[in-house]
């Protein structure tokens, strides 16, 4: 293993500043990423509570934030053991601490800017209006025979982890390093791509996209200059999944105390009762269960919440997540470096936070809780509901656009007028004009032909998807909801 050949330099657009080092240009992809609109917009994103107003409630860059510093100390803790080891210079890590941990740091921040509006609700409202409309579309202008086509599949499926690809590379076109991209590369198949059946070999890295055709060119190069093996991960990439997984498993259910959505007796309840649940179903996990580490973390956070005359939630909780971001942090860490060979290759087909012990039993038993205490609650489940309308709403508003013809739109883009559409007209008027330069920059070369054939046409109206899909999964959740608003006259 030789971190020289992982931890490099190299960026898509050749960079105007040469002979800086790695952790230099580390710093740099900190800068880029920090001070980019992709990261703001956090601010009004969803995490679970849409529309929050109690600004003690999670956004997704309060989150991300949590997330950032949870990634920091496994790093950390990941050169700590690998120094005790006296491994460091074997590895080529010796010059590259900083850039390390950066790298991870920075992953951890941006890992949830390609979620749409209203969270994962978001993400099913434009996929069911990709199934519902966007397909009809295709194969009323190229027939049926479309529906296993590359693009239409490839458009079928809305994933944040892809679209935070497409947002970092093609729309904001931050020009990050190779190595800083990777680590955001959580799945590893293209959109387009089956997922891999049970038993696969790349069942868990492939079990969702990690980015569209659109980027591919782009990841294919990434890969190459990387070392990174077909449906292989990059190695840090282990360790932002991780500290995303520690970070969410706990502060769901901080946020639904801070929300009154519970209460902490219902909450050490429903921990108790979620970890005994387990019992039963393996000798191995039958022995985690008994030995009940997670239980013993929630009586010890009971009795300080017993104690405390004030503020007792807060008690319960930084018992609870203190005691277990440390212990979880420490496994991970563990983990990273027993698995070393196979996660350098990418080849681990498990988080690191996997397998059947007392730490992945504790993160399973507090997502279970959070499942059924926090994301079925009734106050939840509506604004989801309203998040889908507004997002549906709005995709099927900017429709008309996709149904002009490929001649009529390119006339459209170029002209920024069509007299026989007045409706298509205004719609594209209103799109953000950063999404609508990416479109037209797709398509240049496809206006620019004399003839075109039916496939260029067909790929014009994929970056169009796309441009509709950019514009409305780049909103936060307010400026979606006024903008539904303003374009339905609901007010």
């Amino acid at each position: 293993m030789d971190y020289n050949n992982k931890l490099k330099c190299d960026r898509y657009y050749v960079s105007r500043i040469t002979g800086r080092d790695f952790n230099e240009e580390m710093e740099s992809d900190r800068g880029r990423s920090i001070n980019s609109a992709a990261v703001r917009r956090l601010q009004q994103k969803t995490q679970v509570f849409p529309l929050e107003t109690n600004a003690a409630v999670r956004s997704r860059l309060t989150h991300s934030l949590e997330v950032q510093q949870t990634g920091r100390y496994i790093a950390k803790l990941v050169l700590k053991k690998l120094d005790e080891q006296n491994l460091m210079a074997e590895l080529g890590l010796h010059d590259k601490r900083d850039g390390f941990v950066s790298a991870i740091e920075i992953a951890c921040l941006l890992h949830d800017v390609g979620n749409p509006p209203f969270g994962h609700f978001g993400e099913e409202a434009i996929n069911i209006w990709a199934r519902d409309r966007l397909k009809s579309i295709f194969k009323e202008k190229f027939g049926k025979e479309v529906e296993s086509d590359t693009l239409v599949t490839d458009l079928m499926t809305f994933e944040g982890n892809a679209q935070a690809i497409r947002l970092l590379h093609s729309l904001q076109s931050l020009n990050l390093t190779f190595t800083q991209t990777a680590c955001l590369i959580k799945y590893t198949r293209a959109a387009h791509e089956g997922k891999p059946s049970d038993g696969d070999d790349f069942e868990y890295r492939m079990k969702k996209p990690g980015f569209y055709y659109s980027e591919q060119e782009f990841v294919q190069q990434l890969n190459e200059v990387l070392g990174i093996g077909k449906g292989c991960r990059f190695p840090l990439t282990y360790i932002m999944e991780a500290a995303d997984d520690i970070s969410y498993c706990i502060a769901d259910l901080d946020d639904a105390l801070d929300k009154e959505i519970l209460d902490v007796p219902q909450l050490h309840e429903a921990i108790k009762k979620t970890w005994n649940s387990f019992k039963g179903k393996h000798d191995v996990v039958d022995a985690v269960v008994d030995e009940g580490y997670l239980l013993r973390l929630a009586e010890s956070a009971l009795v300080n919440y017993e104690r405390e005359s004030h503020n007792k939630n807060h008690a319960y909780m930084l018992t609870l997540r203190t005691k277990l971001v440390n212990d979880l942090a420490n496994y991970a860490s563990d983990r990273f470096i027993q698995n070393h060979q196979a996660i350098f290759d990418g080849t681990l087909d498990e988080p690191l936070l996997g397998g059947s012990d007392k730490f992945y039993l504790a993160t399973e038993t507090l997502k279970k809780v959070a499942f059924s205490k926090v994301f079925s609650d009734h106050e939840v489940e509506r604004l989801e509901l309203k998040g889908l309308a507004v997002i549906s709403g709005l995709l099927n508003i900017y429709t008309p656009l996709l149904e002009l013809t490929f001649d009529e739109f390119k006339a459209l883009s170029q002209k920024e007028y069509l007299k026989p559409a007045p409706i298509q007209t205004r719609l594209f008027h209103d799109l953000s004009s950063k999404h609508k330069r990416t479109y037209i920059d797709s398509v240049k070369a496809l206006f620019e032909k004399s003839d075109t054939t039916s496939e260029d046409e067909k790929l014009e109206l994929y970056y169009r998807s796309r441009l509709i899909i950019d514009y409305v999964s780049g909103m936060t959740d307010r400026f979606a909801l006024d903008e539904y608003r303003e374009l339905t006259a609901t007010h």
